[in-house]
C-alpha cells in the first residue's frame, strides 16, 4: 500500500522527538541533559495526606480474555449489501472475497489517499469532505441498494524517529471520513428491514490488544474509532456496532475470518475486541479499594512546574487547587481569555447570570452603544471567564503554590514562545503537563458536521501536540491527560468528544511504553457536577443511575493519581460510568439460532469435572450456556428464571463428542419489563438432530427492581457437623479444583442439608468458552454436590448426576471468593430418586438464589 501525502517527514521544528539527544550538543548541554536523565531515574518525591473522596470511585483498567465468538446463524442472501474501505493491502481483497464465499454482496470505498490495483465493485471517494461523502452514499444506494453493513478497514500505521504524529494528517482525515460516513449512512443502517441484522464495524491494526500491547512505535490516532463505535452503540440501538484491533502480523486470510466472525457474533455486549496470538480480549474494569486521608508519597516537589491547558476554569481547576494546597509547586495556565483591563465595578459583586447579563445591558445603553443579545452574551462570558480565572489564580496563591497565566490558544503555544522563555528563565524547565482542555458540540451523529469533528478533536490531539513541543522531553517527569469515560463508554451525542479522548487514553499507553520512567496517567473521568453538565442532564443520568462527581471529591482523587504506587497504570477512571445501551425490542417474536464450535482444549475447567476418567460437560454450565445465550442478545436484561430444564443427552469428551452445536432461542413472550424464552441445544445427527438440553429462560430488564425474598433459614444444631474439604478427598464426590467449595457442613437429616460454601475464583481462561456472567457455574455445582451429598449419606453410598430443574429465580449474582450458605430441603426421596428445594443465602439471611424442583438420580450401581 501507498498512502499518499502521508509517508515524507515532518518539519525539524514540529518534531515530537523522543530519541537520543542530537550530536552537535555542546559538552555543558550534553553534562546538563545526562543530569536531568539521572534526575528522571533518582525521583525526589513528597509524602502528603489525601482529602476525602466524597464517595467518588477508583477503577483500574486491564485486559480481559474473551472466549471464541458464538456465531448467529444468517442466510446471506437475506442480508442487504456490505460496504468496506480499501485500506490498500491485500486484506482488503481477502475480506471482499471471504465475504462473497458466505454469499454477501460486497462493495469498496476507496480513500483518495488510497493507491491499489483496481478492485472489484469499487467506488473511489473524490474527497474527505462532507459533500463528498454525502455524494458518494447517494451514488452507491442508488446503484447498489440500501447498505445494511459498513466496515472500515484502517491501515497500518508505524512511525519512525521518535515522530509520533508522523502520519496524523491522513489519520484524521481517514477518522473524519469515517465520521462522516456513520452520518450518512445513519438511516439506512438503522432500518432494519431484513432477518439479517445490520452493523457498523471498524477494523484497526495498533497492536491486537487495544493500544496496551506496549509497542512503542504504533500511531494510535486509529484508536479514536472505538469511541466513534462504542457512542454510536447507545445511538443506534438496532445497530451492532463493534471496533476490532487485530494484531498487525496475522496473515490477511486469518483477518478476513476473524473480521466476519466478529460479524456474527452473538454477543452484542462486547463493543471493543482485541484478537492476538494470544487470543480475543476488551477491557475489564476493577474497583481500587482506597482509604481517604492516607499518606501517600508522590513525585512531585515545591520545585516542580507544570503547564496546565484548562486549568484556569472548571474542572481542571478545581483539581490544581486542590494540588498547590499539597504541594505548594508551581503553575503555568494556559487559557484563550484575556484577563487584561479591569473588571466593571457593577461586575465585581454580581454573578447571577440573568442580573448581571441586565447590568451589562444597561451600561451599554448608558454609553449609548448597541445592546444586542449577542453583544451583552459576549461580554457577559469575557466577564465570567475573567473572575473565574482570577479567582482560580487567587487561591492557588492563597494555597501556598505559585501561579502564572498565560493567554494563548493551547492549540498554537509557538505563539507564547517568549511568554514561556520568560516564566522559565524565573522558575526552570517545566517537569509537567496537564492537558485539561476540552469542547463539546453534542448532538446525534446524523446532526454533526466537519466544523464539530475538528473543533472537538483539535483541542484534545492537537492540543497535546502543542504542548509537548513547548517542553523538554527528556525532562519532563509528569504527563497527565484529562480524558473521559465517554471514550471508553461511549456516550449519546458525543461521537467526536469519545474518539478525541480515546485517542489520548492510547497516547497515554504510548508515551508510557517510550517514556517508563516518567509519570503518565490518563484519567477518564465521569461526569462531574457543574462544569460540562447541565441541570438537565443531570437530572437524566441521576435517573439512569450514574453518580455525578463531586468538585471536593474529584479534586482529592486527582491528588491520589500522582501516588506514586499508580506509576505502572497509565490509563484509570475516576468517577461513575454513563448510562448503559438499551436493546432494541421488535414487536414480532424471532427465533434466533446460534453455532458454537465446542472443544476440550479451549475448556480447561473441563479437567476438574471427570467421571470414570472422562471430561464431561456439569449441567450446570449447559444451563449456563443457554441463559447467556439469551442474556448476550439484550444488552440491557439480565438472567431472572429457568423453567423446566431438562438434560436429554448429556456432552462426555470420550473421543466420539460432537465438535459443533445449536442453540435455538425461540421467544415466547417480550414486554419492555421481561422476555421468555424456549431454548434447546442440539448437535447434527446422522438423520435427526440430537437434543442434549431445554428449558424455558427468563430475562428481566435491569430497571425492574426485585423484591428480597421472604427467607428464613433453619435453624442449626451443629451435631452433624463435619469439615467439608474431606468429601472431595474419601470418594463422596468427583470434582476437582475448581468445582471445591463445601468449606462446612453444618447441618445434615432425613429433611435437610445445611453448608457453609465458597466458590475459589476461577482464571478466566481457564472457564473457557463458558465464562461466569449470568450465574456463577462453579458456585451453582456445589449445591448439587450437596444433593449428591445427601443420597450417599441417606442411601448407603449410592452416587448421583442432576436431572432436572423446575424453577430458578435469581435475586442476586452468586459470587466468588465470599462465603455463602446452602440450605436443601428435601421434598422427594425414592429409590431411584431425590428431589429438592435449594436455597443461597448469606449470613445476614439475603436470599440469592432460589431452585425449585431440583432433581437427582440415586445410583448404587455409579462410580466415579
Amino acid at each position: 500500500m501507498q498512502v499518499q501525502g502521508s509517508l515524507p517527514q515532518t518539519p525539524t521544528e514540529n518534531k515530537i522527538e523522543t530519541a537520543a539527544l542530537p550530536n552537535n550538543e555542546s559538552s555543558n548541554d550534553i553534562r546538563r541533559g545526562l543530569r536531568e536523565r539521572t534526575h528522571l531515574t533518582q525521583p525526589i518525591t513528597t509524602k502528603v495526606q489525601t482529602s476525602s473522596f466524597q464517595g467518588v470511585e477508583r477503577k483500574e483498567i486491564s485486559l480481559s480474555f474473551l472466549p471464541n465468538a458464538d456465531t448467529l446463524v444468517f442466510e446471506a442472501k437475506t442480508a442487504k449489501p456490505i460496504l468496506i474501505t480499501n485500506e490498500g493491502t491485500q486484506l482488503t481483497t481477502e475480506l471482499q472475497q471471504t465475504l462473497e464465499n458466505q454469499g454477501y454482496k460486497v462493495i469498496v470505498l476507496t480513500f483518495p489517499q488510497i493507491t491499489s490495483s483496481p478492485l472489484k465493485n469499487e467506488y473511489k471517494l473524490a474527497a474527505n469532505d462532507d459533500a463528498s461523502i454525502k455524494n458518494a452514499i447517494a451514488q452507491i444506494t442508488n446503484e447498489q441498494g440500501e447498505i445494511g453493513t459498513f466496515i472500515h478497514l484502517h491501515p497500518h500505521f508505524t512511525f519512525t524517529g521518535g515522530n509520533f504524529a508522523q502520519h496524523f494528517a491522513t489519520e484524521k482525515l481517514f477518522l473524519q471520513s469515517v465520521f462522516l460516513l456513520a452520518k450518512y449512512l445513519q438511516p439506512s443502517l438503522n432500518n432494519v428491514s431484513t432477518p439479517h441484522r445490520n452493523a457498523f464495524l471498524t477494523v484497526t491494526r495498533l497492536d491486537g490488544k487495544l493500544g496496551l500491547g506496549k509497542r512503542g512505535n504504533t500511531s494510535i490516532l486509529g484508536g479514536g474509532f472505538s469511541g466513534l463505535v462504542k457512542s454510536l452503540n447507545l445511538e443506534w440501538s438496532s445497530v451492532y456496532c463493534r471496533a476490532l484491533d487485530i494484531q498487525p502480523e496475522m496473515p490477511a486470510t486469518v483477518m478476513a475470518q476473524n473480521i466476519l466472525t466478529e460479524l456474527l457474533d452473538a454477543n452484542i455486549h462486547q463493543t471493543e475486541i482485541g484478537i492476538s496470538e494470544e487470543g480475543r480480549t476488551t477491557f475489564a474494569t476493577k474497583t481500587t479499594l482506597l482509604k481517604e486521608q492516607e499518606t501517600i508519597e508522590a513525585q512531585v516537589t515545591s520545585n516542580d512546574v507544570f503547564l496546565v491547558s484548562g486549568g484556569a476554569r472548571g474542572v481542571t481547576a478545581s483539581c490544581i487547587i486542590e494540588m498547590a494546597a499539597k504541594f505548594k509547586n508551581k503553575f503555568i495556565l494556559v487559557g484563550r481569555s484575556s484577563i487584561e483591563g479591569a473588571t466593571p465595578e457593577y461586575a465585581k459583586h454580581e454573578s447571577n447570570e440573568g442580573k448581571l447579563k441586565a447590568l451589562i445591558m444597561n451600561d451599554l445603553k448608558a454609553k449609548g452603544e448597541k445592546a444586542d443579545l449577542a453583544t451583552v452574551k459576549r461580554i457577559y462570558n469575557k466577564i465570567v471567564a475573567k473572575k473565574e480565572i482570577e479567582e482560580t489564580i487567587s487561591k492557588i496563591k492563597q494555597a501556598g503554590a505559585e501561579v502564572v497565566y498565560i493567554a494563548a490558544d493551547v492549540n498554537n503555544l509557538s505563539n507564547a514562545k517568549a511568554e514561556f522563555a520568560a516564566v522559565e528563565q524565573k522558575w526552570g524547565n517545566i517537569t509537567g503537563i496537564i492537558h485539561g482542555a476540552g469542547r463539546l458540540a453534542d448532538k446525534f451523529i446524523q446532526n454533526k458536521t466537519e466544523e464539530d469533528f475538528h473543533n472537538v478533536l483539535s483541542v484534545k490531539l492537537d492540543g497535546l501536540l502543542s504542548m509537548l513541543k513547548v517542553v523538554n522531553i527528556h525532562t519532563l517527569r509528569h504527563l497527565i491527560l484529562f480524558s473521559s469515560v465517554a471514550g471508553f463508554y461511549g456516550n449519546l451525542g458525543q461521537t467526536d468528544y469519545a474518539m478525541a479522548n480515546e485517542i489520548l487514553s492510547k497516547a497515554a499507553h504510548l508515551f508510557k511504553t517510550n517514556h517508563p520512567n516518567t509519570k503518565v496517567s490518563a484519567i477518564n473521568w465521569g461526569a462531574w457536577e457543574g462544569g460540562m453538565v447541565s441541570p438537565e442532564l443531570k437530572k437524566k443520568f441521576l435517573e439512569a443511575g450514574v453518580v455525578l462527581v463531586n468538585h471536593a471529591g474529584g479534586a482529592a482523587m486527582f491528588v491520589n493519581e500522582l501516588n506514586q504506587v499508580y506509576d505502572s497504570q497509565p490509563q484509570v477512571i475516576i468517577g461513575g460510568t454513563l448510562p448503559a445501551p438499551e436493546s432494541a425490542l421488535s414487536p414480532e417474536l424471532k427465533t434466533y439460532r446460534i453455532k458454537r464450535n465446542l472443544t476440550l482444549a479451549n475448556n480447561p475447567f473441563l479437567a476438574h469435572h471427570s467421571i470414570q476418567g472422562n471430561p464431561v460437560l456439569p449441567v450446570v454450565n449447559a444451563a449456563a450456556w443457554m441463559a447467556d445465550s439469551c442474556v448476550k442478545l439484550f444488552p440491557d436484561f439480565c438472567l431472572y428464571q429457568m423453567k423446566d430444564l431438562k438434560l436429554f443427552k448429556g456432552i462426555v469428551f470420550d473421543g466420539t463428542e460432537k465438535t459443533t452445536y445449536f442453540t435455538e432461542l425461540k421467544e415466547v413472550s417480550k414486554s419492555a419489563e421481561y422476555i421468555t424464552f424456549e431454548v434447546t441445544i442440539t448437535s447434527e445427527g446422522s438423520k435427526m438432530p440430537t437434543y442434549h438440553y431445554k428449558s424455558v429462560v427468563t430475562l428481566r430488564n435491569k430497571k425492574v427492581k426485585l423484591e428480597n425474598a421472604a427467607f428464613t433459614p433453619k435453624a442449626i444444631t451443629g451435631k452433624n457437623a463435619q469439615n467439608g474439604a474431606v468429601l472431595y478427598t474419601d470418594g463422596s464426590l468427583f470434582h476437582g479444583k475448581y468445582y471445591q467449595g463445601i468449606e462446612e457442613i453444618l447441618e445434615l437429616n432425613d429433611n435437610y442439608l445445611i453448608m457453609k460454601c465458597k466458590a475459589q475464583a476461577v482464571p478466566q481462561i481457564a472457564q473457557g468458552q463458558f465464562p461466569v456472567t449470568s450465574v456463577n457455574t462453579f458456585f451453582l455445582d456445589i449445591q448439587y454436590q450437596g444433593m449428591v451429598v445427601w443420597v450417599e449419606k441417606m442411601h448407603n453410598n449410592a452416587k448421583s448426576l442432576p436431572l432436572q430443574t423446575a424453577l430458578a429465580t435469581v435475586y442476586h449474582p452468586l459470587p466468588f471468593d465470599e462465603t455463602l450458605f446452602v440450605q436443601i430441603e428435601v421434598t422427594e426421596n425414592a429409590n431411584f430418586r431425590m428431589g429438592a428445594t435449594c436455597y443461597v443465602y448469606d449470613e445476614l439471611g439475603t436470599l440469592y438464589l432460589k431452585t425449585e424442583g431440583a432433581a437427582v438420580t440415586v445410583s448404587p450401581q455409579l462410580t466415579w
